[in-house]
């Protein structure tokens, strides 16, 4: 007679125990998927601030080179905005052309820079 309950008692136990159990599972991968997730987001915070400052530091080289170009080109571009007026222009576009020459490192009366092909297609 006692055996009935106690069975019923064991057998609503041992329900409880396996739902509680997986409960307790589904918990578990619920918290595991959410570090995942973190870590995940902790990363993509990571590599931003790592393109940050890469970017950064391609665009302080960016306008270093910049301010060297344009000290660079800055005599050239006076002598053209002071080149002599005239009724034509040529005076302007030669001394445009004398100062690209110059730029581009041919050097005044030499051939024109222009591209060279890479060296291994010579």
């Amino acid at each position: 007679m006692i055996t009935k309950p106690i069975a019923i008692v064991a057998g609503v136990s041992l329900a409880l125990v396996g739902v509680l159990g997986w409960l307790l599972l589904r918990a578990h991968e619920d918290l595991g998927a959410a570090e995942l997730a973190l870590k995940n987001a902790n990363l993509v915070i990571a590599q931003r601030e790592a393109d940050m400052k890469l970017s950064a530091l391609v665009i302080a080289n960016l306008n270093g080179r910049i301010q060297q170009i344009d000290a660079t080109a800055a005599p050239v571009r006076e002598r053209i905005i002071h080149v002599p007026v005239t009724s034509s222009c040529g005076p302007a576009v030669a001394a445009a052309a004398a100062g690209v020459r110059e730029l581009l490192g041919a050097g005044a009366g030499g051939p024109p820079a222009g591209r060279q092909p890479a060296p291994a297609v010579r």
